[in-house]
């Protein structure tokens, strides 16, 4: 029993460190510093597009209207 508990451990280290992971956290956070905020998909009518957060998600700033 105590082995599935090493192993559950083991797969947690190995996902963590899987550049994918990694990448999409560090790629949200510079959205977030950059004012902007991440969208499935493309950005809505109200937002520009930014940056890419990961695969399936932009990063979306909202637009200034003046």
């Amino acid at each position: 029993m105590k082995i599935l508990y090493l192993l559950f451990a083991l797969v947690f280290l190995v996902l963590q460190g899987a550049p994918e992971f990694s990448q999409a956290r560090s790629s949200r956070r510079r959205c977030r510093r950059a004012g902007g905020i991440c969208f499935s998909g493309p950005c809505p009518r109200n937002y520009r597009f930014a940056g890419i957060c990961s695969r399936k998600y932009s990063c979306c700033q909202q637009r200034d209207f003046e």
